[in-house]
Order: structure tokens, then C-alpha cells, then sequence
């Protein structure tokens, strides 16, 4: 082979190269566009995911409640009348825990406003 022969060799591996090289460069680029395109698109959901998210729990919040009130006032209406824990627990189908829990803070609920009578006095 003759030296212009090897110079042409070479001139076209390196313009290969070059391209390789360009091509190498545009999809690399295409990719993380891509990928910042999913990073946006994700976010987007997200979003869209948290705004669900409270959506539900405030609706669920607002149907528990009431619920939860009535719930709390049958328990203390029960215990008014005589009840003891056992006969609430079958009636309302309640665990005793949450019975307990309720008429504890409903005691401390009748002893704090019987302070606030007594400060009002005063």
C-alpha cells in the first residue's frame, strides 16, 4: 500500500469516527430529553396524585365525623343509663378499648367545664 492509500485509510476511520462519535452525541442528548420529558411527566402525576390524596382523606374525614360523634354519643347515652362496659360492647359492637378511651375523655370533658363553673363563680 502506497502512503496516499493509508492516508485515505485513515482519513475515513477517523471520519467514521467523527460520525460515530456526532451520532453518539445526538442520541445521548435525545435520551435525556426523554428522560427529563418522564421526570416532568411524573411530577405531573404526582402531583395530581397528592391533590387526590387529600381530596379523599378530607371526604373521608368528613363522613367519619358525624360518625364518630354519634358513635361517641351513644357510648356516653348508654353509660348515662347504666350500662357497664360489657352490655355497650355487644350493643354498639365497639372494641372496649375505644368505649374506655370515650368515656374517659368524656369524664374529663364534664370535669373541666365543672372547673371553668367553679372559676366562673369565682
Amino acid at each position: 500500500m502506497s502512503a496516499d492509500q493509508l492516508q485515505f485509510i485513515f482519513s475515513l476511520f477517523s471520519f467514521v469516527g467523527v460520525i460515530g462519535i456526532l451520532f453518539y452525541i445526538i442520541l445521548t442528548k435525545a435520551k435525556q430529553e426523554e428522560q427529563v420529558e418522564r421526570v416532568e411527566i411524573l411530577k405531573e402525576k404526582l402531583l395530581r396524585l397528592q391533590e387526590y390524596i387529600i381530596e379523599v382523606e378530607s371526604q373521608v374525614e368528613v363522613q367519619k365525623e358525624p360518625e364518630e360523634e354519634t358513635l361517641k354519643e351513644k357510648i356516653v347515652n348508654l353509660y348515662d343509663e347504666g350500662k357497664n362496659l360489657s352490655n355497650i360492647e355487644e350493643i354498639l359492637s365497639v372494641p372496649r378499648a375505644k368505649i374506655e378511651m370515650v368515656l374517659k375523655f368524656h369524664n374529663l370533658k364534664k370535669s373541666d367545664n365543672w372547673r371553668d363553673s367553679v372559676d366562673k363563680l369565682l
